[in-house]
């Protein structure tokens, strides 16, 4: 056989090939696409109508993963954690589920052993370079890391700037000048602190945030039990100075006779200039629409010793099952926790990170000095007393704070009030 010859046989060869290929792929039809992989998740820490937009947002980008989410947390705080735990439990719950608090209940929930440890997931991410390491702490138990904290919560107070300007006020950064500026406005005819608390509701917290302000990381020795309530010296200030506010005229008349709502009302309508609040206040006051601008400065140290800026910490944090697709579960936790999830949040529903990111500039200004200064401050932010002190305790707080406020209980017997029902707890527990 010549040259030419063999050239035309390997070319007949080939196309036999060809054919046969082609016919087998068209036998088989089109090649099926990889099934979804389907994280059930109960809730992603936000609002209703935000957890729906971002599950939207994720199933849209993702192919591989896909996010079924089911609106079940529909009771009373106590009651969600319940059926999370029971269901942890059975292996019939969540995947993902994010808003967990830290503290005791995110420790109750790591004893169902259906918790994963994220702790490699951690280190081999590069998250754990990402979270400030008081927040690291607030979600590790006995050593290892179960949760990613989701948003960030720091306490300050939100003030009527057009009153301000009318009275020539300053915004105060000492404790001596906060008392100056409310001398001020009660004298023109104002409340300055403004309080509500029928129902015990913010009771525990407001009294919180005046005993870290005088006692620091001691109210944290305090409230885990192993320093006494009575022992501490600089929590009795801070309740001193709390119970000022209503002692001394500055608070609205009738604490206990309005609730938190009610009370909102009249720093709206202008009758009470300042009020002590976090972050979600500021979509809240932009519905309300006062006629005047509202600013922000962190309450003023009652100790100016006090290491602890403020009151606040992680609102919520993340955890995945430990039945979940590893893999596709953490696909979600690292959507979440991205920068750019992180920063469209910050712009949408005023929530701030708990983890690092570049603070957009043109962003509502209330929203970008509260993101940006608690960034700057996050080492010096409390926690929220829950993180230490078991929630049967800090309800029976919210009920002897009220005592105080009423006359019934003056600041030291509110200390031994507290430090009797805290080590009855103990005892039993």
């Amino acid at each position: 056989m010549n040259k030419r010859g063999f050239r035309m046989q390997k070319q007949r060869l080939f196309l036999i090939l060809l054919v046969a290929l082609l016919s087998s792929v068209f036998a088989l039809g089109p090649v099926a696409a990889q099934e979804a992989t389907d994280i059930l998740v109960w809730s992603l820490g936000y609002s209703g109508d935000y957890n729906d937009t971002l599950v939207e947002r994720f199933n849209e980008a993702n192919d591989d993963v896909q996010i079924v989410y089911e609106d079940v947390l529909t009771g009373t705080f106590t009651e969600n954690n319940q059926k999370v735990r029971i269901a942890l439990e059975n292996e019939a719950g969540p995947h993902v589920l994010g808003g967990v608090d830290v503290g005791a209940n995110l420790q109750a929930l790591v004893s169902t052993g259906q918790v994963r440890d994220l702790t490699e997931y951690y280190r081999a991410s590069g998250l754990i370079d990402r979270i400030p390491p008081n927040l690291l702490s607030q979600v590790t138990v006995e050593g290892r890391i179960y949760a990613v904290p989701q948003n960030m919560e720091s306490v300050g107070i939100f003030y009527n700037k057009d009153v301000f300007a009318e009275l020539e006020l300053e915004v105060p950064t000492e404790w001596a000048e906060y008392i100056d500026v409310l001398e001020a406005v009660k004298d023109a005819g104002y409340y300055g602190y403004t309080m509500g608390l029928a129902g015990g509701w913010p009771s525990a917290l407001m009294a919180s945030m005046f005993m870290y302000s005088s006692a620091g990381s001691e109210y944290i020795d305090v409230l885990s039990g192993t320093q006494p309530w009575t022992d501490c010296d600089n929590c009795l200030d801070g309740m001193n100075a709390f119970y000022g506010m209503v002692e001394n005229g500055y608070a609205n008349p009738e604490p206990l006779g309005i609730d938190y709502d009610q009370s909102l009302d009249l720093f709206y309508q202008g009758i009470t200039v300042m009020v002590l609040n976090g972050p979600w206040f500021i979509d809240a006051s932009a519905s309300a629409e006062p006629d005047f601008e509202i600013g922000f400065f962190y309450l003023p140290a009652v100790n100016p010793a006090t290491d602890i800026k403020t009151l606040g910490g992680i609102g919520g944090s993340i955890i995945i099952a430990e039945y979940a697709d590893v893999d596709a579960a953490f696909k979600v936790v690292e959507w979440l926790t991205s920068e750019e999830v992180a920063v469209q949040a910050l712009r949408d529903v005023s929530q701030l990170p708990a983890f690092t990111i570049e603070v957009p500039e043109d962003i509502a200004p209330l929203t970008y000095q509260i993101a940006s200064e608690t960034a700057a401050n996050v080492d010096k932010i409390g926690f929220w007393p829950v993180t230490y002190l078991p929630p049967k305790v800090f309800g029976d707080m919210n009920q002897i704070v009220q005592g105080m406020i009423g006359g019934m209980l003056t600041p030291e017997e509110l200390l031994s009030e507290m430090q009797e029902t805290h080590s009855a707890y103990l005892a039993e527990n």
